[in-house]
């Protein structure tokens, strides 16, 4: 008993030769065994080396999470990134290596994607080991146990969209803004138009337009340079942000002309509101150096009709604006 106890696997008497030979024969399939045994450890550790060593010469973060959401591998694009060996990862969650903010989300998007199965794609920010923040796009699929066939964790990896993401919105403002000044362009005005105009007929709201232009703008160019016009126009839009509050918008139609939309707001309240713009500008000038520039302004306005479009409108206080001017500018005229 005491050999057993220290390891062999059989003990027979030497003199039977018979329980000798099947003790050896016992002995020749254990090693058989074990040498399979030791064949299949060796064949699947190369096989995670070699998967390791792809995974890691991959460019994109690469994770994996068994079932209680504890990292239990990735390669070296994840380790760069979150900025700790492999051995650090291995065993830590979430929270251990992420902002608790940040934790929150990934640990519930965890969770939602091993009770359901299948993939995951969304995007998220995440804080980089240098402590900045980038948007990525996660993709996470869920591994399985092969036997059972029930999920036991999840394989990810992350894709940096940030620059595409900053393209993406520099591609939208250009496609709104006015690329001098950075005011709304007429485009985007007509569409901000078409939806105030929605809201104002299911409330009954008014609605009203501004049509704003700088007078003798070409003396400004002629006199000083284009350079100071293009700052003069700047100095324009800064003011009109300062007396356009929300819901209140306001755009460069061209030149020097620009349209305001002014909702929830009839016609006294737009000549209020275009005085105010009005004296605004005249009280403020612009100043280029130390060349003090006095503008001015002519205003038309119009209130929405019923039945009316917004570009019928624009044409009526586009009317009202050349009255301004015809009676000497640096006024208001209201349709």
């Amino acid at each position: 008993m005491s050999l057993i106890d220290g390891g062999v696997d059989d003990v027979v008497n030497g003199d039977d030769e018979d329980l000798l030979l099947l003790a050896l024969r016992r002995a020749e399939l254990m090693i058989a065994r074990q040498g399979v045994l030791f064949r299949k450890c060796r064949d699947l550790a190369t096989e995670r080396d070699n998967l390791q060593s792809a995974i890691d010469n991959l460019p994109s973060p690469i994770f994996f999470k068994d079932r209680a959401g504890i990292y239990s591998g990735c390669n070296k694009a994840f380790e760069a990134f979150i900025g700790l060996p492999a051995n650090k990862v291995r065993g830590s969650s979430v929270y251990d290596v992420a902002p608790e903010e940040l934790a929150k989300v990934y640990e519930a998007a965890d969770e939602e994607l091993m009770q359901r199965g299948g993939v995951q794609i969304y995007e998220a920010e995440v804080c980089y080991a240098d402590g900045k923040y980038r948007t990525v796009t996660f993709h996470k699929a869920v591994t399985r146990d092969p036997v059972s066939g029930e999920v036991n964790g999840l394989a990810g990896s992350m894709l940096d969209i940030t620059e595409r993401k900053r393209l993406e919105e520099q591609l939208k403002r250009a496609a709104e803004r006015d690329a001098l000044t950075d005011a709304y362009n007429r485009r985007r005005f007509f569409e901000l138009a078409d939806s105030a105009e929605d809201r104002a007929k299911k409330t009954s709201a008014s609605l009203s337009i501004l049509v704003l232009d700088v007078d003798h703008f070409k003396q400004i160019n002629d006199r000083f340079g284009h350079a100071c016009g293009d700052a003069a126009l700047n100095h324009i839009v800064g003011l009109l942000k300062n007396v356009l509050q929300a819901p209140h918008i306001f755009a460069r139609a061209g030149g020097e002309e620009f349209y305001c939309l002014l909702e929830e707001c009839g016609l006294d309240d737009a000549f209020t509101i275009a005085e105010r713009i009005r004296e605004a500008v005249e009280t403020t000038p612009h100043m280029h150096g130390e060349q003090v520039i006095p503008m001015r302004v002519s205003i038309g306005g119009a209130s929405v009709a019923d039945g009316e479009k917004i570009s019928q409108t624009i044409a009526r206080a586009d009317d009202a604006l050349y009255c301004a001017k015809q009676a000497g500018r640096n006024r208001v005229c209201m349709a």
